[in-house]
């Protein structure tokens, strides 16, 4: 891997950072580490806090066990997927009780994604293509019901309620009622994704009702056909505004580095693309230190 001018100064912007998507091992798709491991190499690199993500299964009890076995604050929660019954509330509330942080509206069932899997073909092989998929809004465009309870639920245990791979204007009129409920940890997974296809003007929109975009390292690599580049990323995040932005990996995959390491050439990248040092640290480390606590 060539070498960077930044490699120093992105080794110590790692201390205080915060990567709020994380997947880690064991899980259906190939992962470079286990959820200990991310903790343990997180700790090691001084970042303040990982988030645990699973397309499967609540990772709540993992992120507690990792959080138990090295010291470092993990947090999990729960991917609104067929496999904990969709858009189900029991599944949040039981991930609440658990100590579940995070709440996903669906990924890889969304029928948004199901569209589009063929972006990325490692997670369109174990997706349910052919199935109807979910949304969150009825064909008039109000919410599902079931939508109002999850909402309720992630305002009683203050949750971080992300859109996941739903449209953006199903995640507009989501977020547009969770804060007219008085939800204020919302985040815009991945808007810049092909599968998601968000325009700038709708992660503004979605920034105004006080969500933050969430740009992802992932993208730039080889499990995203096409891969983007950091520069589209960076037009984008000025295109919303920095401040609306903040910088995670969506890393764990096997063929990948490991998250850590990702999120540092993340890092590497936004400075080679001429972010200052303080707008960098804000995207790795305040915003989302703002979102999680």
């Amino acid at each position: 891997m060539t070498a960077s001018k930044y490699d120093d100064l992105t080794r110590s912007m790692l201390r205080g950072a915060i990567d709020m998507h994380i997947h880690s091992a064991p899980d259906i798709f190939p992962r470079s580490v286990d959820a200990i491991e991310a903790a343990r190499q997180a700790k090691d690199a001084g970042m303040e806090a990982i988030v645990l993500k699973s397309h499967s299964t609540d990772t709540a009890a993992r992120a507690e066990l990792a959080a138990t076995h090295t010291g470092m604050q993990v947090y999990g929660g729960v991917s609104l997927n067929y496999p904990v019954g969709g858009l189900n509330p029991y599944a949040v509330l039981e991930s609440a009780r658990q100590g579940g942080r995070v709440v996903w509206f669906p990924t890889l069932c969304a029928t948004h994604f199901l569209a589009h899997a063929e972006n990325v073909p490692v997670l369109r092989e174990k997706s349910p293509v052919g199935s109807p998929g979910l949304t969150l809004t009825n064909d008039d465009g109000t919410l599902r019901p079931e939508i109002e309870d999850v909402l309720q639920l992630v305002l009683e245990y203050d949750m971080v309620l992300c859109s996941g791979h739903v449209t953006p204007g199903d995640a507009i009129a989501a977020f547009a009622r969770a804060k007219e409920i008085g939800i204020t940890r919302l985040v815009v997974t991945h808007p810049h994704a092909l599968f998601v296809g968000a325009e700038v003007e709708q992660m503004k929109t979605l920034a105004a009702l006080g969500a933050m975009n969430e740009m992802h390292y992932a993208f730039v690599t080889a499990i995203i056909n096409p891969p983007q580049t950091m520069e589209y990323i960076a037009e984008t995040i000025r295109a919303v505004g920095v401040d609306n932005c903040y910088l995670a990996t969506d890393g764990g995959q096997k063929i990948n580095p490991v998250p850590v390491e990702a999120l540092r050439l993340f890092m590497v990248g936004m400075l080679e693309q001429g972010f200052t040092e303080d707008e960098v640290r804000y995207m790795v480390a305040d915003a989302p230190r703002k979102i999680l606590f």
